[in-house]
């Protein structure tokens, strides 16, 4: 039998960790001075890519995922900006930046712990408000045709 997870037991797969370390790597070889202030704004996830122990790594990937979009401006004004690796780190470990990224990190971290909550909640007033509906039909259908109801309910 061919196992797709990891020795790491989170269900990640080897291609997955490959790619991150390439991914790593291709940024610090394309930008040193980006790739440490970059690794701040992404502390967060890349904990929760550790610690994270739900099938598929769900909350992490979400967590990144958020983050990413949060760093999407700060990193690209840092390319066009910076120069050398105390100007990256000034701009990009900036308490604004890094507390818009880390809050991003934050409700990721909510959503996927309230969002289940909410479907479900969703899906049995659902549920209740078809059964109503049917027991509604059910007692026209009962006085239309003059049955009696002697299911006991």
């Amino acid at each position: 039998m061919i196992s797709t997870g990891s020795k790491l037991g989170r269900g990640m797969s080897g291609l997955i960790v490959l790619l991150l370390g390439l991914a790593a790597g291709a940024l610090i070889a394309l930008s040193p001075d980006i790739a440490l202030p970059a690794t701040v704004l992404l502390l967060p996830g890349l904990l929760a890519l550790v610690l994270d122990r739900t099938p598929g790594c769900s909350v992490a990937r979400a967590i990144l995922l958020f983050q990413a979009a949060a760093c999407v401006h700060p990193v690209v004004n840092s390319w066009y900006r910076c120069a050398g690796i105390d100007g990256c780190m000034g701009y990009l470990a900036d308490w604004h930046t890094v507390l818009r990224s880390w809050l991003a990190a934050a409700a990721a971290w909510v959503v996927t712990q309230i969002l289940p909550l909410m479907l479900k909640a969703a899906d049995d007033y659902r549920l209740r408000s078809r059964r109503s509906t049917l027991l509604a039909k059910r007692e026209a259908l009962v006085a239309e045709w003059g049955l009696e109801d002697d299911q006991g309910r």
